[in-house]
């Protein structure tokens, strides 16, 4: 293997076999988690631009060796490449400039790790490339890498989605002042990690030296806001007082509802189901009813179009059948966001939910998945979405949810017609 020494001159070592080659290595993610694997023992290639800065970067680190990406004959061995050069989404730039940086030089770099017969290529890209609708030159360049990178080496990728990175004593190049605040600046950036989606150098390092510590796809590598006391505690706040505003401010719509109900079609205004919430535990969900008395207890998606009221067309339209749902805020079975509450009838949805995790969550009014169109009717594809949320979930995503769902995103089940009322 070639290598540059400061002066930029070029000597020659025999091939040398590493367990990572770390690409972007002069980075914030490669500054903190190569001196965390190197501290395990691993010995590590680090790559950058300019091999002299890496060397006086990593001095205190002898398992770690320094190289130009110019100066790399092809000679090496490693099983494992981490792959985190990148351009990021704080830098300015056109389409042409992120994919010649996120994609072509990406693609630089497959071949390269096709050559010396790597095993295992790590990815790391953001949460924000896994929002379809996020048009952001930073998250088209990121899935269009993927794609190519998974095309070129199939089983051999392994894509990470992490959100803001951080370590013990780093929180971030955007928060640096909070790394001279002490606990008062941890205390804050607690704070912060309500807000969104977070990932610690300590979990990375553990997730790429354990290759056996698999992850469900699309791999999304962040920090388990359910245990956080704050989040749950202002997540619960907000669930109560909305509750409230709609028992109380709603109160005359609500009887004008009860009432146009009881007199359009025989039965009661109130609809009560048994639904599945967390923990798998059985809990009644509280509707305005919808449709007509005897309906089948199915998925929406299995009923006929028929089966709808003429105020039920109107009700599940402007999604004004949950209001009874604030009975079930109130009593914590369901939150203002979560994975919609499927019945118990709905096996492979339950199973699907359950492999995945997802009933540590509390079942939402409205949901990640709703607001993209996915319903019951596709019982994978919803428990995948409803695992993205999870790992993703923070109060200005439920926020913004909640704001997309009252300006009319996500009808819900589709029922027999191909019509898509609220399910």
């Amino acid at each position: 293997m070639q290598v540059s020494d400061a002066q930029g001159q070029m000597t020659h070592q025999k091939s040398k076999q590493y367990d990572f080659i770390v690409t972007g290595a002069s980075g914030n993610i490669g500054r903190h988690l190569i001196p965390l694997l190197g501290d395990q023992g691993y010995s590590i290639l680090a790559l950058g631009r300019d091999a002299s800065a890496l060397r006086t970067m990593y001095a205190k680190h002898p398992q770690v060796d320094c190289a130009d990406y110019e100066a790399l004959p092809g000679q090496e061995i490693c099983d494992t490449l981490i792959h985190l050069a990148v351009r990021n989404n704080d830098q300015p730039g056109t389409l042409e400039d992120f994919t010649r940086a996120n994609v072509d030089f990406t693609n630089a770099v497959c071949a390269h790790f096709m050559r010396m017969n790597g095993r295992r290529f790590i990815n790391i890209s953001s949460v924000q490339a896994l929002d379809d609708s996020n048009d952001s030159p930073y998250a088209v360049s990121k899935r269009l890498a993927q794609r190519n990178l998974s095309a070129s080496l199939g089983a051999g990728l392994d894509t990470v989605y992490i959100g803001y990175f951080y370590d013990e004593s780093f929180f971030g190049k955007k928060l640096g002042i909070l790394n001279q605040l002490g606990i008062f600046g941890r205390a804050l950036f607690g704070l912060f990690k309500t807000l969104k989606p977070t990932t610690s150098a300590q979990s990375l390092a553990v997730y790429v030296a354990n290759p056996e510590n698999d992850l469900p796809k699309p791999k999304i590598l962040t920090d388990d806001l359910l245990r956080s006391c704050l989040y749950r505690g202002v997540t619960r706040a907000v669930d109560v007082l909305a509750a409230m505003a709609i028992l109380i401010l709603l109160l005359p719509m609500i009887l004008v509802l009860w009432l146009v109900i009881r007199l359009g079609s025989p039965g009661p205004a109130i609809f009560a189901q048994t639904r599945v919430g967390k923990g798998q535990v059985p809990f009644t969900l509280y509707k305005f009813r919808t449709m007509k008395r005897d309906t089948a207890s199915v998925g929406t998606h299995e009923v006929s179009v028929s089966a709808v009221t003429k105020a039920g067309k109107f009700l599940r339209r402007t999604k004004l059948d949950e209001l009874p749902q604030a009975v079930n805020l109130l009593r914590g079975e369901m939150t203002l966001v979560g994975p919609r509450p499927c019945l118990p009838v709905q096996q492979e949805l339950v199973n699907a939910r359950s492999t995945l995790g997802i009933f540590s969550m509390k079942p939402g009014i409205t949901g990640y998945a709703q607001v993209r169109e996915i319903d019951m009717s596709r019982p994978q594809e919803l428990a995948r979405s409803d695992y993205v949320y999870m790992k993703v979930q923070s109060l200005a995503i439920n926020f913004t949810l909640i704001l997309q769902t009252a300006f009319g995103r996500g009808r819900g089940d589709r029922i027999v017609s191909g019509e898509a009322p609220q399910g």
